[in-house]
């Protein structure tokens, strides 16, 4: 019992009263940090498994705690799942947002598809689409059904595509309507902060989250095809998180990518949005990551940490694992 309290951090005060020494046994225990974690685009880098895939996010859901993925639009506004987007950037120099469908896409389909985007695509025409390694493009509806045989896992989708906050919210409530999953589970995010003020408009009970870019993309435009020139990266800074897009969305999350955590973007978010939870996404292979090795152990960062988005999944579970930072 003794060593259970002690490992516990149990503290013991002393209290002197005037009739004599009195002591008084209080254990307080420190909430143990259990962070969460998500696989990048389900799982990335296999030899076998295309990213945004059904066998990719099968693979994070049996052994994460969920999956985060990219949600744009066909031209008939159906929902698909793929990272369409490539930036192109020079620090400090250029950058641009262009459509790279093609770079996901076997040879017969890049040649299908040209230079379309998939918002000039119909559905149908998506769905004749075959990724690299063999995988179609899976429907958002296709990822709700895997996820009604995984009750409870979470379900971090990014609204990628120009426009997708209201059909991928249409989506949303079809699937909740049917049982396969719960509004808890699904955490809407996007680098177009515009969008998740939109989401949250449209439904207030489903958490969302803001995406920062790294400052040198600040200001450069999403959807740089788009006439109105709307949507921007966004780094994060005192303007962005005092901005009205972020008073309006009221974001549940702040997700960052690893080199940009440290206590100083930390106490930014607390200062406006002390309640707001922290993401972090990072591509590099977990158990040789040094730097975030140390984020992890530094007291002033790692307990901040509340979900890791990574292409390893399994491999940073288990890396959390031995630290202690995962459930019992």
């Amino acid at each position: 019992m003794q060593r259970r309290l002690l490992a516990r951090g149990a503290s013991f005060f002393v209290q002197r009263h005037l009739s004599g020494l009195r002591v008084s046994v209080f254990p307080f225990f420190r909430p143990k940090p259990v962070i969460k974690v998500l696989g990048h685009r389900g799982v990335r880098q296999r030899k076998a498994i295309d990213e945004n895939s059904v066998a990719a996010f099968e693979k994070a859901l049996e052994k994460a705690d969920g999956v985060e993925t990219d949600a744009t639009l066909s031209s008939d506004k159906t929902p698909f799942l793929c990272h369409e987007l490539l930036n192109i950037n020079i620090p400090h120099v250029y950058s641009i947002s262009m459509p790279a469908l093609k770079r996901h896409l076997n040879r017969a389909s890049a040649k299908a598809a040209g230079d379309r985007r998939l918002d000039q695509m119909t559905a149908a025409e998506i769905d004749a689409l075959t990724l690299k390694k063999g995988a179609k493009l899976p429907r958002l509806s296709a990822l709700f059904n895997q996820a009604a045989k995984h009750p409870g896992k979470l379900l971090n989708i990014e609204l990628k595509g120009h426009g997708t906050a209201g059909p991928v919210i249409d989506e949303i409530h079809k699937a909740v309507a049917e049982g396969k999953v719960t509004k808890d589970q699904i955490i809407l995010t996007s680098f177009n902060h515009d969008a998740i003020a939109e989401a949250r408009r449209l439904d207030p009970e489903i958490r969302n989250g803001l995406i920062f870019s790294r400052s040198d993309l600040r200001d450069t435009r999403i959807y740089p095809w788009l006439p109105d020139k709307s949507g921007r990266y966004a780094a994060l800074n005192e303007n962005t998180l005092t901005g009205k897009a972020a008073q309006e969305a009221k974001p549940d999350y702040f997700v960052i990518e690893e080199g940009q955590l440290s206590a100083r973007s930390i106490a930014q978010i607390r200062k406006h949005f002390p309640d707001g939870k922290i993401a972090i996404w990072t591509t590099k292979n977990p158990e040789r990551n040094r730097p975030l090795d140390k984020k992890l152990n530094d007291p002033a960062i790692g307990p901040q940490i509340d979900t890791i988005i990574t292409d390893f999944p399994e491999k940073m579970v288990k890396v959390l694992e031995k630290k202690g930072l995962r459930p019992d």
